[in-house]
Parts: structure tokens; C-alpha cells; sequence
């Protein structure tokens, strides 16, 4: 009797462990994205870095080429109703991007004026 009560606790212990509800948030990640036809600049290949600690959000925007010239210093990210604003500063200006994940797919824009596409990636 010791014996059977003692392994149906572990076996209630181990289910409990299994039963453990992991939830990937949907937005964390690295995504590869393009800003298109910038001024003077044209298309913008980028990373952005999405991560979550506790209920905030942080993000970094990188160049996709090594030396690509604008390193961009984030001021603040945001997401309200699934869409992301990130504001930044980067060659002498402040802007933001407002961004909706659907999936493994990130669209928006720079500004409200320049067209964002890209795609989840493993990096």
C-alpha cells in the first residue's frame, strides 16, 4: 500500500510538471526587415531585436551589414492593441517605427512615410 501511494504522488508531482503551461510570447524574437526607398538612402536592411522582461518590451536595431553607417539608440518601445511604436535616435534625428507582428511577418512604417516589411529569422 506505502508503495502504491507513493507513486501515485510522483506521478501526480511529474504530471503536474508536464501540464506546465509554457507560453512563448508571439513577439519576441529577431526580425529581419526592410525599410524602403529612404531618402537619400534607399532601401534600409535591418535587425530588429524584440525581448520581454516581466511585462515590459525592449527592442535593438541593428544593420544587417557589418559597418552599415546609423547606429540607432532606442528611446522607448511600446505596444498598444498589437501594434509596436519604437522610438529611436539615429543620425541626428528622432524617429519611431510603428510595427504589427502577424505570425513570423512585420509590416508598418517609418515615420508614417516609408513602407517596413520583414520576417522572423534565426540569428
Amino acid at each position: 500500500m506505502k508503495k502504491i501511494s507513493l507513486l501515485l504522488l510522483v506521478l501526480f508531482i511529474a504530471s503536474c510538471g508536464v501540464n506546465k503551461n509554457l507560453t512563448k510570447d508571439p513577439y519576441v524574437g529577431t526580425y529581419q526587415m526592410t525599410v524602403f526607398e529612404v531618402d537619400n538612402v534607399g532601401d534600409l536592411p535591418l535587425y530588429l531585436d524584440i525581448t520581454k522582461e516581466g511585462n515590459t518590451y525592449a527592442s535593438a536595431i541593428t544593420p544587417q551589414e557589418e559597418g552599415g553607417g546609423f547606429e540607432f539608440e532606442i528611446n522607448g518601445t511600446s505596444v498598444e492593441d498589437g501594434v509596436f511604436t519604437i522610438e529611436a535616435y539615429v543620425a541626428g534625428y528622432d524617429i519611431y517605427f510603428e510595427l504589427t507582428i502577424e505570425g513570423d511577418e512585420i509590416s508598418g512604417s517609418l515615420m508614417g512615410m516609408f513602407d517596413v516589411e520583414g520576417s522572423r529569422v534565426e540569428k
